[in-house]
């Protein structure tokens, strides 16, 4: 637990395994059940707890066990990249409440981004519990401390915006910001399939490639913030050496199907305005296009080939795959994980289960929701419920 508030750590502890009673949450804090009682009380009273029922799993009582109550509020994430806005808010048992995508224009500004990002936290807010904080995903360089964005190349103007301040000014509560790729590890351990595991790398594959770790059950973020940041992992590449983004993110794919498409070769793929859109190529590769499996296998190749070099120093449980490529299903999959075995050594009995993200397209604002599930205290106000 990375808070310092006993209060803030319980409601934590029940985030991840609900609901508890209060002497299983004393065991889990390792505080005295007496301790435990008082704050409690104090979280049934503000209103973030409420009672709830057991199943009877023996003769005698029930325990009395207590779960998150989700009236008591609701947090907002915000997951941004080139191509559109995907918002979501959930109440404070992390259910999902409403959610929003909205495609960006290729032309758009900073400002006009800013704005559209403002106009879905309103779209997806729930008007009737209090909203408690709001965390946003974002691209590029950032500085968290002071909640700036420093740097994006694909939005223009996208330079210095104090992004945490303008939202906090016009909602009224504390806003985060986090890495877009480091925020889906996030959404796994909050809403996925992180819940249960210590150890896990979330990799987020769109225009570029990173990487969320968790280690011992906490966000790595390196001593600069910039640990995951895996897109410029050298690969080699015919007598050359290319870097991760440029042969396994989606950008790349279709960079080598509209070349193919261009130079003639045979296949189902359509360039338009001499380029190959994502939906040509992802239906070439689900109705077994060959061209169209080679790029992808080629792709999946190389990530698998620096994920087992990950694989190495870190040891994780599960490797998460996030992003468009889910679509692609096992033909993406397969020669990923057979990549990953190939690259172990035999010693490596245990293998580190691989899949996709089951939180599909709105992962990333699942994850910016954590992060701010994540930075959230308790205070001494107590919840208004409607």
């Amino acid at each position: 637990m990375i808070s310092d508030s006993l209060p803030a750590q319980m409601v934590e502890a029940m985030r991840l395994q609900q609901p508890l009673s209060r002497v299983e949450l004393s065991r889990q804090l390792a505080i005295a059940p007496s301790t435990a009682g008082i704050h409690v009380d104090r979280l049934l009273e503000q209103g973030f707890l409420r009672v709830a029922s057991a199943p009877v799993s023996s003769p005698g009582r029930p325990p009395v066990v207590l779960e998150l109550n989700p009236e008591a509020g609701q947090f907002i994430g915000i997951d941004l990249d080139s191509r559109s806005i995907r918002g979501v808010s959930v109440d404070f048992a992390q259910r999902l409440l409403r959610d929003r995508t909205l495609p960006l224009k290729r032309t758009a500004n900073a400002n006009e981004v800013i704005e559209q990002i403002a106009s879905t936290i309103e779209d997806v807010r729930d008007q009737s519990r209090p909203l408690l904080a709001i965390g946003l995903g974002v691209p590029g360089i950032f500085d968290a401390d002071r909640g700036v964005a420093l740097h994006y190349a694909h939005i223009r103007g996208w330079t210095d915006l104090p992004l945490a301040e303008r939202f906090a000014n016009q909602f009224d509560v504390p806003v985060h910001l986090e890495n877009n790729i480091r925020a889906m590890a996030l959404a796994e351990r909050w809403f996925g399939q992180g819940r249960d595991s210590q150890n896990y790398i979330c990799v987020g594959v769109r225009s570029g490639i990173g990487a969320g770790v968790f280690v011992n059950g906490e966000l790595f973020r390196g001593t600069h913030g910039l640990a995951g940041e895996i897109g410029r992992w050298p690969i080699p590449q015919s007598g050359c050496t290319a870097v991760l983004e440029d042969v396994a993110s989606i950008s790349s794919l279709l960079q080598s199907a509209t070349e193919a498409v261009v130079s003639g070769q045979k296949t189902s793929m359509q360039a338009v305005r001499q380029r190959v859109q994502w939906e040509s190529f992802r239906e070439a590769v689900q109705a077994g296009d060959k061209l169209a499996c080679e790029i992808l296998h080629a792709a999946a190749r190389n990530l698998g080939t620096v994920l087992a070099s990950l694989t190495l120093i870190l040891d994780p449980e599960k490797i998460l795959v996030a992003g468009p490529l889910q679509e692609t299903g096992d033909r993406f999959l397969d020669p990923l994980r057979s990549t990953l075995v190939e690259h172990l050594p035999a010693v490596h009995a245990r293998k580190p289960l691989v899949a996709y993200s089951e939180l599909w397209d709105l992962v990333g604002a699942f994850g910016a929701a954590g992060v701010a599930v994540h930075a959230w205290q308790p205070t001494d106000e107590t919840v208004t419920t409607h």
